[in-house]
């Protein structure tokens, strides 16, 4: 009995018709690496100091420099970072004291020792020229630092969620309908960005722009290793990522000409809009299609990538045999929790279609996520990024999971599994993986004289 994967190779399994959309699809991976790594040019931290009342003025009337302003009138850093304090500052109303230009603090106190020391509670001064930036829009310095980290944190959080709930959207709505539907969100979100009044709204959206971006760029890459066949789903799984990272590569370039983060996020945003026309450049899966009894508009496909391909159908094809499991995440990630003895594992499977679980992307996204929650947590309770706070969590969970990945069953050279029965049967080595859930469906293909020549029976 023949499967889809079959036919696949039939029609072309990497032919010209896969070519150009697989181009097409990997353009939006590499759009995808603004959102994942843009924070880097969003978030630039440029030299800042405590803004101090009447200090610039007394600037302007002795005639100092910058580096003179404060030298005079700013506490001495700590060891290793800037020579002066960026996070303190004298307790004093340079407008109301009698300091002198040449070092004024001699004349308060006996010098700078002993003097009281405060909060930067009227703002920070950021150095001329610099970057503008959400630190420098939002002052997410000193005390408030550790929002940076929170708000990578919320991505993360999208990222998870979107993986999730676009996964159930792509199974029941189509990977097409909806890569589309992520996309045109995730770029309306971006478009919003720029004009957010203040962080508390930032954080919102980023959150909600890793929701939607993340299921647009794993719907995307599912389709497309549906879309081609079983020997080539690893070549452009990997040139999937590799257009992400040539992204993360064009991205250095954009933001070296637009540093403003506003502009830059206008500038990386509203391309996102062009994919929108991929409504008519390209196909939904007809592995998809077919596992929801849309017969002939699968068929449809198939034709118009055999023609495209050079290819023809054989009248040998009669019989298609379509797993039922195609799943995307929603359904293909299962997690079962064994007795209190130990017996804890993760079985993840995926349909036909997928060899590497998306559910991977999951994992990543939740380590991420354990990556930067401790820096949140410890900034906000210290005031600073705290070290055992960040990294011994990290450290341990890293440890519980590598023990619990022993735990999951060996697939060298064994057929990956289709079900949930393929998936129990890796325990067992010895049985033969057993195919289950098949149904029957009948295509006749409208484009030749004799419909019955060229008939497909799937069994899914």
């Amino acid at each position: 009995m023949l499967t889809f994967d079959d036919v696949l190779e039939e029609v072309g399994g990497f032919g010209l018709y896969q070519k150009i959309t697989f181009f097409f699809v990997c353009l939006t991976s590499a759009a995808f690496a603004y959102l994942y790594v843009g924070f880097v040019f969003l978030a630039v931290t440029p030299d800042h100091w405590c803004r101090s009342p009447g200090a610039t003025e007394l600037r302007d009337k002795c005639n100092w420099s910058l580096e003179q302003e404060k030298n005079y009138t700013l506490p001495v850093g700590q060891a290793g970072s800037s020579s002066y304090s960026q996070c303190e500052k004298y307790d004093i109303d340079w407008n109301s004291s009698s300091g002198r230009c040449e070092n004024p603090l001699l004349l308060i106190q006996n010098g700078s020792q002993g003097l009281p020391l405060t909060t930067c509670q009227d703002g920070w001064v950021f150095e001329n020229g610099s970057i503008s930036s959400i630190v420098t829009e939002f002052e997410l310095v000193c005390a408030d630092s550790w929002k940076l980290d929170l708000s990578q944190a919320c991505l993360n959080l999208g990222f998870t969620l979107g993986t999730v709930i676009m996964g159930y959207g792509a199974d029941r709505f189509g990977r097409k309908s909806s890569f589309l539907f992520a996309t045109f969100v995730t770029s309306a979100l971006g478009l919003v960005v720029p004009f957010l009044p203040n962080y508390t709204w930032f954080l919102i959206f980023r959150t909600l722009q890793g929701l939607f971006s993340k299921g647009s760029w794993v719907c995307a890459y599912v389709f497309i290793t549906e879309l081609v066949g079983l020997q080539y789903r690893r070549t452009v799984g990997i040139l999937y990522q590799v257009c992400f990272s040539s992204g993360m590569m064009l991205l250095a370039a954009v933001a070296y000409f637009i540093p403003d983060w506003r502009n830059l996020q206008l500038a990386t945003t509203i391309p996102g809009f062009f994919f929108l026309t991929y409504y008519w450049l390209i196909p939904e899966s007809p592995r998809w299609m077919l596992s929801q009894k849309k017969n002939t508009e699968a068929l449809n496909v198939i034709q118009q990538m055999a023609k495209r391909n050079g290819k023809s159908f054989s009248k040998k094809i009669e019989v298609i045999n379509l797993e039922f499991a195609i799943t995307l995440v929603y359904q293909g990630l299962i997690m079962r929790l064994g007795t209190l003895g130990g017996n804890i594992y993760l079985d993840f499977f995926i349909s036909g279609a997928v060899e590497i679980p998306a559910a991977i992307l999951i994992l990543s996204t939740i380590e991420r996520i354990g990556r930067r929650l401790p820096f949140a947590a410890g900034g906000l309770l210290s005031g600073s990024t705290c070290l055992i706070a960040a990294f011994i969590p990290e450290r341990v969970l890293g440890l519980i999971v590598g023990g619990l990945v022993l735990l999951l069953p060996e697939t060298k050279g064994m057929t990956l599994p289709d079900t949930v029965e393929d998936v129990e049967n890796l325990r067992r080595p010895k049985k033969k993986i057993l195919k289950t859930h098949h149904q029957q469906s009948v295509l006749y293909s409208t484009d030749v004289k004799d419909p019955a020549s060229v008939k497909m029976v799937v069994e899914g």
